[in-house]
């Protein structure tokens, strides 16, 4: 602990391994600014979605469990994996800590489960016609909007946040 002398003349040289140390902590973590409320309810959103039909009549969760026999195909199965993972868990992990490198993680799953969802809604319109459920599920259209909305969301919170830590290196930069 540094006497109060040197901290009453100016000198914080005493104080050096206690800032850097919160330092530390800070640059792990991110603000949600006001991105918070619409990260939370797109997530929530993705729990309904699950609840809806994504293959015919059968909803995300039945498709998730092994129903669907083939109008569930494999890119279908992958988005409901990619939404219950990153979409919902890893999602709501980064959300609830604040960690930067979950929010990382949250992106580019958010961001891969959205092209698994194109490629799930184009493999339910190429069945054939005999197996084709009466049209693409609401669900699947609902999931996969919102996939893309968090992406964006996880996108734009998470390069904001390298600039500053991009800035916060830079050659000339105050310490």
């Amino acid at each position: 602990m540094p006497d109060d002398v040197s901290a009453q003349s100016g000198d914080l040289s005493a104080y050096e391994d206690d800032l850097s140390a919160i330092e530390r902590r800070v640059t792990r973590e991110f603000s949600f600014g006001r991105r918070r409320p619409v990260v939370l309810t797109l997530i929530a959103v993705l729990v309904v979605a699950l609840f809806l039909p994504h293959a015919g009549s059968h909803t995300g969760i039945a498709v998730l469990g092994g129903a669907g026999g083939a109008t569930a195909t494999v890119p279908l199965r992958l988005f409901l994996g990619f939404v219950v993972v990153f979409g919902i868990g890893v999602s709501t992990v980064a959300a609830v800590t604040r960690r930067w490198a979950l929010s990382w993680l949250a992106m580019i799953g958010t961001a891969m489960g959205f092209v698994f969802g194109l490629l799930a809604r184009w493999s339910q319109q190429s069945l054939p016609v005999e197996s084709r459920p009466s049209g693409t599920g609401i669900g699947l259209l609902i999931a996969w909007a919102a996939m893309a909305l968090l992406a964006i969301q996880w996108a734009s919170m998470t390069w904001s946040r390298a600039n500053v830590m991009q800035a916060r290196r830079a050659p000339g930069a105050d310490r």
